[in-house]
């Protein structure tokens, strides 16, 4: 493996990776393969005079405009930032080397201070791909730092006056997990967190600051309100808790079905015996009632079946809209009653088993494809449950009086 800077203004990366050069050029050609490799998010099209859009952790919005695509051989494109909308030309390609296939990239026309960032984000790059597709594990997860929190709003002066908050900007605590690093700190589920390591934290970008200036380990300061107290504390990181990646597509089927069936145990034990007031209650305007928690979860499930079948078929995308009012409504419509509330969910979660259970022979044979599937299947979906039955608890706790 080796990066060299070629002149002032162009950079070379270059790696072998122990994959058919077929699995790579996926990675490269779909929106899905540089999602699982390259950016957090990404929209458009991998073809000639066709852009593609990413977000990505070290550069924040990019864009590439594709100049030329040659099937598992080469691609190049214009690379776009928001403020130059000419940083240099991206050439790519792919040979197969001793059954494996050696990655070369190649970023010319850069200014020296680009070349000086971008170098090290190509070959940091190329050595997750070589690491996820050889040893199905992806760095930008396994190394992240992990606070030990589900989030439930970012606080705004309107949500801190319709809540009581002593601040008017933070990130409102809905969990935590014990014996991770907030737990240890002393927060609790209903606090806000308002600074870490000595940045506000007022909305995701800064949240992801701290992630990328810190490491699993690393003891920061905090800052948070406990109700009207502000406190503060030493808050030690913990390592993220990656889940392991099974493999088969059946086993993370087989593993989501049992976490799905413990979830509906939990959920109907604790919905027996509360009256129609009670599900209906909402503590304040604008937040949701159980009911709307329940159309809520099963409104997820469906994004999350529209999601898998975009990643299945490399046109990845994020459709996520199940806490819009409208849909929540139309879904109490449809169905009024926690039973049928729980019987749709239960229908989405097997349909989302089910579609899981038929992911394609070649998907399953790309490591870095398995760790998406693994990691958007297990721990995802426990944080996103654990949220929201937090949420159900507290609501049913202050509803607790309320008589139909």
């Amino acid at each position: 493996m080796t990066t060299q800077v070629v002149s002032t203004k162009e950079v070379t990366a270059e790696i072998q990776i122990e994959a058919p050069i077929s699995q790579i050029y996926y990675l490269l050609s779909t929106r899905s393969g540089w999602s699982d490799w390259f950016a957090d998010h990404v929209s458009g099209k991998v073809a000639v005079d066709n852009l593609l859009q990413l977000q990505q952790g070290t550069l924040g919005k990019i864009a590439f405009l594709f100049r030329e695509v040659v099937p598992e051989k080469r691609i190049v494109f214009a690379f776009l930032t928001p403020d130059n909308l000419s940083a240099g030309e991206v050439t790519i390609t792919l040979e197969e080397d001793q059954g494996g296939t050696a990655v070369t990239i190649s970023h010319a026309g850069l200014e020296q201070d680009e070349a000086d960032q971008l170098k090290d984000l190509w070959q940091n790059s190329l050595d997750n791909m070589k690491e996820l597709m050889e040893q199905a594990r992806d760095p930008r997860l396994w190394n992240r730092p992990f606070l030990g929190v589900t989030v439930g709003e970012w606080v705004t002066p309107e949500y801190a006056a319709k809540n009581n908050l002593a601040t008017e900007y933070g990130m409102y605590i809905n969990s935590v997990f014990e014996g991770r690093g907030a737990a240890n700190a002393g927060i609790t589920g209903g606090d806000t967190i308002i600074s870490l390591a000595g940045i506000p934290i007022d909305e995701t970008p800064a949240l992801l600051k701290v992630y990328a200036d810190n490491h699993a380990g690393d003891t920061i300061d905090v800052e948070y309100y406990h109700g009207q107290e502000l406190r503060q504390s030493r808050l030690t990181l913990s390592a993220f808790p990656v889940p392991e990646v099974p493999a088969t597509a059946h086993d993370i089927a087989d593993r989501l079905d049992e976490y799905f069936q413990k979830v509906n145990q939990k959920l109907e034990q604790m919905l027996e015996g509360q009256n129609e007031a009670q599900l209906e209650y909402r503590h304040a305007a604008g937040e949701w009632s159980v009911k709307e928690v329940l159309a809520h979860l099963v409104a997820s499930e469906n994004d999350s079946i529209h999601w898998l079948g975009s990643y299945l078929a490399g046109r990845e995308v994020h459709p996520y809209t199940s806490g819009t009012p409208a849909r929540l409504k139309s879904l109490l419509v449809l169905y009024p009653t926690t039973d049928k509330l729980l019987q749709k969910l239960r229908q989405a979660q097997k349909e989302l088993v089910s579609l899981i259970n038929q992911t394609p022979a070649e998907v399953v044979s790309r490591k870095a494809s398995m760790v998406k599937l693994s990691f958007s299947y297990s721990l995802d979906v426990n944080i996103h449950y654990k949220e929201h039955l937090a949420q159900i608890a507290d609501i049913l706790e202050r509803a607790a009086d309320i008589h139909a």
